[in-house]
């Protein structure tokens, strides 16, 4: 399939002049694992590794501002255990690649194939070989420490600011209405805050317990997302959007979320 990346082990990659590596080193922070210091040309980006025991379940922040999803997904983990993975760099949403002083954006949530990678890195005016090979790098950096294996389940959590990301934006002829395959909207629920999911069984329950859901298309438009890599390698991936400081409500959702994998046994991948 056309997003899936070959998951290698950590690399030195000379093109070039380009080089770009990772190393591990411990931290005495409760319940953090791991910081991997991941280096893009003048730039870093630390990968924070949480893990608790009783759970193989892990989580995933990718955008260093969407801090509300960075406390649901620590106060996740704290209560019933698994791995949860941060992105910090302290430059915002977008990743930077620091080149002679020079900032080159790309969107993290877009880097999972060469495809959403370059649209970008365009989105940005960023889009030079050199530029996008230090990018393949990092990329492929943080699916070695995903390691979304087949059975595998990801959440990844995410904030957004009210009113410019919705669940109306899966309905058709909206920006993501290629994507999707079914949409259920609660009227009384706010429209920042949805789940998306590429599992029909799990749409049919967080629709039936009256969530905003969006089910993805089977071959959705190649964008890089995060969720379809997953999918493309047989993990399921959940989404969980919520609006930006509406931490309870996250924390509710991840909450539903649990209780609905439990019950099908799809939080140890069986």
């Amino acid at each position: 399939m056309k997003r899936i990346l070959p998951v290698r082990r950590m690399i030195f990659l000379v093109s070039a002049v380009v080089i770009l590596f990772a190393e591990k080193t411990s931290f005495k922070e409760p319940g953090l694992d791991t910081i991997h210091t991941l280096f893009l040309g003048e730039e870093k980006v630390w990968v924070h590794v949480y893990k608790r025991p009783g759970t193989d379940i892990t989580l995933i922040n990718l955008h260093d501002n969407e801090n509300t999803a960075a406390e649901a997904g620590l106060s996740f983990i704290k209560k019933h255990g698994g791995r949860f993975i941060e992105i910090r760099h302290g430059r915002g949403r977008e990743i930077v690649v620091r080149l002679n002083g020079k900032m080159n954006h790309f969107d993290p949530n877009r880097m999972f194939s060469d495809d959403g990678l370059r649209s970008s890195l365009k989105y940005f005016h960023n889009n030079t070989n050199e530029v996008f090979a230090y990018a393949v790098v990092f990329r492929d950096s943080v699916v070695n420490i995903l390691n979304a294996e087949k059975n595998k389940v990801i959440i990844s959590v995410h904030n957004n600011t009210p009113d410019k990301m919705t669940i109306h934006d899966f309905l058709p002829g909206e920006w993501y209405g290629r994507d999707s395959r079914k949409v259920f909207i609660n009227p009384e629920q706010d429209h920042d805050n949805f789940f998306i999911v590429t599992d029909e069984a799990l749409f049919t329950v967080l629709s039936g317990r009256e969530y905003n859901v969006a089910l993805l298309s089977e071959n959705p438009p190649d964008r890089g997302m995060l969720i379809d890599f997953c999918s493309d390698l047989g993990a399921l991936c959940v989404t969980v959007e919520a609006e930006h400081e509406k931490l309870a409500k996250q924390e509710e959702m991840l909450e539903v979320l649990w209780e609905v994998l439990s019950e099908k046994g799809k939080e140890s991948g069986q």
